[in-house]
């Protein structure tokens, strides 16, 4: 038999058992933002970033600086 799972508490209140790369707190998929962090189209790791985070370029390098640089490409 297994121990039960503890789930942690979202800051908006939902319990989650997703917690953020960067700091480690707990995040739900509504206020988490989601990165495809792979290289390998084989092999996709997906990661979870709360929203504070999602924006500091040495926490998430494929957010604002992956992004900003692609998005130049097109416009």
């Amino acid at each position: 038999m297994q121990p039960a799972l503890k789930l942690d508490v979202c800051a908006c209140g939902i319990h989650t058992e997703i917690s953020c790369t960067g700091c480690g707190t707990p995040v739900c998929r509504h206020c988490s933002h989601q990165e495809i962090t792979s290289n390998d189209p084989k092999n996709i790791i997906v990661t979870y970033f709360c929203p504070a985070c999602k924006t500091d370029p040495q926490k998430n390098p494929w957010g604002i600086l992956y992004w900003d640089g692609l998005k130049a490409l097109y416009t």
